[in-house]
């Protein structure tokens, strides 16, 4: 029995390299090391099986059309600041998913398929009449213009390099940052749009809180992988994420978690 299993996952792996295209020598099992990002319901939600997050839906899809690529420990959730250090000392393999900044390049890599969108918006208390259309017209509202922003990201550190701005970043928890921003502790709380959208509605903040409709910046999120990854592996999970593109699948998913 054991052997006829073994067979099966062959012939699995086998199917899925014809149609990645992937060389046959490339097509042994590969346990690729990963984890969940804490505090990030929209891409890990174990919670939630009708929406477990866009990441745990990639990664399903992705081991399903190449079988042999094998996430181990998705289902650990790890701070942000703790993924990106564990991922630079080559004790993760790969990481879905992160915004490309130079700091992170400088650190690991990045596989260039596009995973999904975001847009950068900023929510303010719902009595809040404040209308801004840049971080510029924040900058003159002075002490009256303290941004929250979640501690460790890569919104903290735009934001930071843009100068001027009165920052409040002590939480990486999004929850935390909105409660915050309806108890007065800041005046704008600034993060992407859909993660915003989900979490104020989880959270029953809807008559607390709204977005304002700029849209200061738009960037997508990519898998980050080990600098010491083997780039055959590289290759092989780039194969996986091109096809799904491709297909629309990737898009598919994204549009399951957009929310109105």
């Amino acid at each position: 029995m054991r052997v006829l299993q073994q067979q099966a996952i062959r012939f699995a792996v086998a199917a899925a390299c014809l149609v990645l295209g992937v060389p046959a020598l490339l097509a042994e099992p590969l346990h690729i090391r990963t984890v969940s990002q804490d505090n990030n319901v929209l891409k890990f939600d174990q919670s939630n099986p009708q929406k477990p997050g866009i990441c745990v839906e990639v990664i399903r899809a992705v081991e399903r059309l190449d079988p042999g690529l094998q996430f181990w420990g998705w289902d650990q959730p790890m701070a942000l600041p703790r993924v990106e250090q564990q991922l630079a000392l080559n004790q993760l393999d790969a990481f879905c998913a992160l915004i490309k900044t130079p700091d992170r390049e400088s650190r690991f890599a990045f596989i260039d398929v596009p995973i999904y969108q975001v847009h950068h918006r900023i929510a303010v208390r719902a009595d809040d009449a404040v209308q801004v259309g840049s971080l510029d017209d924040i900058r003159k509202l002075g002490a009256q213009g303290v941004v929250i922003v979640g501690k460790g990201t890569s919104h903290e550190t735009f934001l930071r390099n843009q100068g001027g701005l009165l920052l409040e970043a002590s939480s990486g928890s999004t929850d935390v940052n909105l409660r915050m921003l309806a108890g007065g502790r800041g005046r704008f709380l600034y993060h992407t749009e859909n993660a915003l959208l989900r979490y104020i509605e989880d959270g029953k903040l809807g008559s607390k809180v709204k977005l304002l409709p700029t849209v200061f910046k738009s960037e997508v999120l990519q898998f980050a992988v080990s600098p010491a990854w083997p780039k055959s592996h590289r290759d092989r999970l780039e194969a996986a994420l091109a096809k799904l593109s491709q297909r629309g699948d990737l898009a598919k998913i994204f549009a399951n978690y957009r929310e109105n």
